[in-house]
This record gives C-alpha cells, structure tokens and sequence, in this order.
C-alpha cells in the first residue's frame, strides 16, 4: 500500500543527517522557557528554512499568570552559574553537568550544614541543606514548609530502577515551587549518606539565577496544500543538555521528515489536498499555548502524529518501537494507518536481530503532547511513536551515541508515510482503507472480550458483556466513519459487518453463559452531569501550587486512597461531554482501562467544580 511512497522517502531521508541534527541539539541546555532553550529554537529555525521551509517563531507570555486554557506558563529562567560544594570539596557545577542542577532552581547563596530527612523529626531541617535519596517530587513539600536552605537528592525515576546505573544523574526541576538545590549521582548519594553518619557535614549552595515575565517559544515550519485542511506533526524539544533520544531525536526526524517531504513535493510527489504542519515546542505547554491561541486553526487539522523518542539503538536501551493509539473517546482511522505503515516497515527487514527491530502497539498512555492533541475536546487524532523502555532516560546518560540513525531513519519513513498519505487522501485511499479498518476492528473486539472475559473470572464487579460488546462496536463504528474527515465514503454496509460479528459475539457468549451479570447489591448511580469549562486536558498545576501544605497532604492523601487514581482522571476528562453522567463516565472507564471506581469519580469532580475547573449539574 506503501512501496512507492517508501522507495521514494528510502532514498531521500538520510538517517546520518537525523543523527546529526539530534546530536547538534545535544549541545543547548533546551530547558523550556530560558534563554538557554531559545537558542536551540533560533537555530532549528534557521535550519528548517535552509530546507526551503517557511519557518518562524511564535512567542507567548510566560509569566505564571497568563492564562492557556487551564494551564499556566512558568517564568522565564535564566541561569548563569551554580555550584555546590561539600565540606570544601566541588560535589556539583553547572558548568560541568547542566543537569546536575534541579531545574528551575531560584538564586541562593548559602552555607549550612547537611542533615538527611527524616519522617519522624522533619522540624530539624529548618535553616538546613537537606540530603534524600527520594525524587524531588518526593521531598520538596516538605523542604520547603519547613524552611530548609536547600535539597539535595540522588534520587532516580522509575524507568531507572532496573539496571542501576550509579555514575547517572537523573533530571528532575522545579515547576513553580520556591526552591533551590542539586542532583547527585547514586553513587555520589551513598557517599554523602557514609558522610553524614560518621560525622556532621556542611554544604555550601551558590546558584547565580533568576526568575522574571519572559515567554515560550514554539517552532512553526508549513507546505501549503491546495485546501485549508491540515496534517500536523509536533516534537517537543525541551529537556536538559543532553537529552538525545529524549527528544532531540523526535525533533531531527521531524525536521528531516520536512525536508524530505519539502524536496518530494517540489519534484516527486504530487501537491498534497492538505498542508502539513510542523511543530517543536516545550513538551505539552507549548502545544497548549499554541492551540489556545490558535483555536480558529483547530477545526482544519484532520490528524497529527506526536514524535518522542524515536532514535534509540535498541540493543543498548533495551527498547521496542511502539505505536500509541488514540483514547477510545477520539476512535480515529489514524491508528490503523499507522500500524499498517509499521507492519509494512517490519516486514522489510523482519522483527529479530540482528537485521530486525522490535516493535508494537499499545492502548493511549500519556503524558506527551498527542496527550493534548488527542483529548476530546481538542478532537485532533494524534498516535505517538516512541521507544520504550529506555534505559538512559531522563539521564546524564542520554547522549548521541545511543541514538542510532538506521532507527531514525525507519521513524522517518513511518512520519513521512502517514503524514504524506493524510495529506493526499481522497476517496479512492479512504475506500481502500476502510475495510482494513473493519477486519483490524474485528480483531481488536476478539481481543478484548476474550480479556475481558479472563478478568471477569476474578472481579467482584462483573462486567456485562451485551453492554460492554455495544461499547466496542461503537468504538469501531466511529472510527470507520472518522474516514468521512479524508472523503465523504458510505461507511454503512461495513458498520452491518461490524454489528453481525458482534451479534454472534453476543451469542458466543450467551452459549457460555457468560454475559448474566450476578446482581450481589443494587449498582449507585449518579446522574451528575460534568461539563469542563475549558478545552484540553485538566491542569491542576495552578492549583495545587496555590494550596497550603496542609491542603496539598489532604489531596495527595485522597489520591493515594484509591488505586490508579490519576489515570482514571485522566481518562475521565475524556469522556466528559456536558451529557454523560458520572455513571455513565465510569462505565466507560472501566470499558476502556478494566478499573474505575465511581466514589473516586465524585470526589474528584467535586474537587475539580471547587478549584472552577469543572462545573456540575446536580
């Protein structure tokens, strides 16, 4: 389906010269919002427009007031040195590691003595630098309610517990909190903790920083297509120096994929129905600034496609090539679009070393930006392609020679594929696609019930299977009609084939006795109704900086109470339409991820209706 436009893209995309401008990245210190990241900004735009590109930059107020949607901007930060000494010895600088330093981290300059944080006495580390081994975002509410100095921590992500990495400094930053303090490594961490048990340690902080109203850049480069309609492909670019895989390389195949799209259609390629436009922002602020400033624009992209961390040499970061879909809430044809396109790639070169990759498809995970663009209320379909796991990430160990430009070049030819097929898409390519959408719909309903059934086994809350099997063909249906946003095609004859098959589904399932639903008690309904008062995805960020440290246990205390709380919050915004009710809201939840819990689902809209990000009707 695919050949000509991969031959064609084969020999023109260049995998070396995605490596290189992942490695040129490499060099800026691409914290969002800093002066430091604008110069990686001037110059991929430079870049881009010696492509033959029109390529600008738009800016936004970032004063942590102005209003996107209901996000917020942080200030501009600048740094111009920082260094942490301990017991007269140079433990950190910013000048040797960038990431060494908690980003974002205000201006200090202090000497004090260093005492690990304790739970059971946390009164002590007033007017201290305060040593955990924890993630910041474990410690940072209580650093700074008690008034320490300064933190210093050698914790790791959870992507990095497996394997132990112990020279890696792991990047973490602040995001509105009043803060300051340093990164060590896990072995520089254990090393500190030696220290402090045998005997007091004094630290010695100097960061030279400062925070002020400043704005956000966002990277914008177009090919006109015949037709206001429009395909969109976004990279963030944002992170600390290094950070090559994450996401220097999403952004050098986003630009090599213009350039190659750009030198296709001048010569090869026929002029495409829709323009393609190409995004580098700060990851998800700056796709949220750009939209909500951009509204009007919305309505005229019919899909994008989100790529973030795309260049790992597999076999040194233990990678898989995925493809994340879209939530059940947007069914979009641009799932099955893409995994065609990645099952044509793994059928070139195969699916095992040392000629093959691994890769596959998994269900919408956040948080990137297709998290934004994929959210219901925004309605543009946007699969993300990403390597997962990495070892390396969010790490000092995330540099140029693990990228591999064999891999970058095969997420090229995905990019430049899908995003030239939804470009020049007409009715002869929606039809051809349609019935690859019904059989791979077929597929996916098997797959799921056949789940779904292993797991009614053992739930208390036995799902009803007549009910859940009508979810499915909706879900199914809806994406074959998303092909009416390439050409207006009957879809009505494949939507039969869908609910015969899921009729004999129903059958199936009646013969094994499986769809009677045991009523142990009555089932609670709640007829409110949620509406969010703005578009995108929720941001509590706002709101939870403004929280007293009191308030902000309470929350997190609330949260813990119930498993998978933040996803299915998540998920939740999803399907808040002004119509559906909180019941109705949970079983589609429960449809889509297998879990919810509806006493979760009323304290958190009642929470969110407080801070007036939702409002409900009673």
């Amino acid at each position: 389906m695919f050949e000509q436009i991969f031959e064609l893209v084969e020999n023109e995309f260049s995998g070396e010269n995605a490596k290189n401008l992942a490695s040129h990245m490499t060099q800026f210190h691409r914290i969002p919002v800093s002066p430091h990241y604008r110069k990686a900004a001037a110059w991929c735009k430079e870049q881009l427009r010696e492509y033959g590109l029109a390529a600008s930059i738009h800016k936004y107020l970032a004063d942590s007031k102005t209003m996107y949607w209901s996000y917020t901007l942080p200030e501009e930060w600048e740094v111009e040195s920082a260094a942490l000494e301990i017991d007269g010895a140079v433990w950190a600088q910013f000048k040797d590691k960038k990431i060494s330093l908690i980003q974002r981290s205000y201006p200090v300059d202090v000497e004090a003595e260093v005492v690990p944080l304790k739970r059971e006495d946390l009164s002590c580390i007033t007017g201290k630098i305060v040593y955990s081994p924890l993630p910041p975002g474990r410690i940072i509410d209580v650093a700074l309610h008690y008034k320490a100095h300064g933190i210093i921590t050698s914790g790791s992500g959870e992507a990095m517990k497996k394997p132990n990495f112990p020279d890696a400094i792991h990047y973490f930053s602040f995001w509105g909190e009043k803060g300051s303090g340093f990164v060590l490594s896990p072995r520089k961490g254990k090393k500190l903790e030696k220290m402090l048990q045998e005997k007091p340690v004094k630290a010695k902080m100097v960061i030279k920083s400062r925070l002020y109203p400043g704005h956000l850049d966002v990277i914008e480069a177009f090919i006109p297509g015949e037709t206001t309609e429009e395909v969109l492909v976004v990279a963030h670019l944002c992170h600390p120096q290094p950070s090559a895989n994450d996401n220097a390389s999403g952004c050098a195949v986003l630009m090599e994929t213009a350039r190659t799209l750009q030198e296709l259609i001048g010569t090869t390629f026929r002029p495409p129905v829709r323009g393609i436009r190409f995004l580098l922002v700060p990851e998800i602020i700056g796709t949220v600034a750009y939209l909500a400033s951009n509204q009007e624009k919305i309505d005229h992209v019919v899909a994008g496609i989100n790529l973030d961390m795309v260049g790992e040499n597999q076999r040194l970061c233990r990678s898989i090539l995925l493809l994340v879909r879209t939530p059940d809430a947007l069914s979009s044809f641009v799932n099955d679009l893409a995994e065609v396109i990645l099952d044509e790639l793994g059928s070139e070169v195969g699916t095992y070393p040392p000629f093959g990759f691994k890769y596959g498809v998994t269900s919408f995970s956040g948080v990137s930006d297709h998290y934004v663009l994929s959210d219901p209320s925004v309605g543009i379909p946007c699969p993300m392609v990403i390597q997962w796991p990495d070892f390396f990430y969010h790490t000092s160990l995330d540099t140029p020679d693990n990228l591999d430009p064999v891999a970058l070049k095969r997420a090229g030819k995905l990019a430049a594929a899908y995003v030239y097929f939804v470009a020049y898409a007409g009715e002869k390519e929606a039809a051809r696609l349609a019935p690859i959408i019904v059989e791979k719909g077929k597929e996916r309903i098997a797959k799921n019930v056949k789940e779904t059934a292993r797991m009614n086994r053992t739930r208390e809350d036995r799902i009803d299977f007549d009910d859940y099997l009508d979810y499915l063909l909706q879900r199914e249906i809806l994406t074959l009609r998303s092909l009416k946003k390439l050409a207006d095609i009957t879809t009505e004859p494949m939507e039969e084939e869908l609910r015969y098959f899921v009729e004999k589904e129903k059958e199936k399932e009646k013969t094994k006795g499986k769809q009677k639903v045991p009523e142990t008690k009555t089932k609670e309904e709640c007829k409110w109704i949620p509406k969010k008062i703005y578009p995108g995805p929720i941001s509590l960020r706002k709101v939870l900086l403004e929280m007293s440290f009191e308030e902000k246990n309470a929350y997190k205390k609330k949260m813990g109470e119930y498993p998978d709380s933040t996803t299915i919050g998540d998920v939740a915004g999803h399907w808040v339409d002004g119509k559906r009710t909180l019941s109705q809201i949970n079983r589609q939840i429960t449809y889509e991820v297998g879990k919810s819990s509806l006493e979760f689902l009323k304290w958190y809209f009642q929470f969110l209706e407080t801070h007036q990000l939702v409002t409900l009707e009673r």
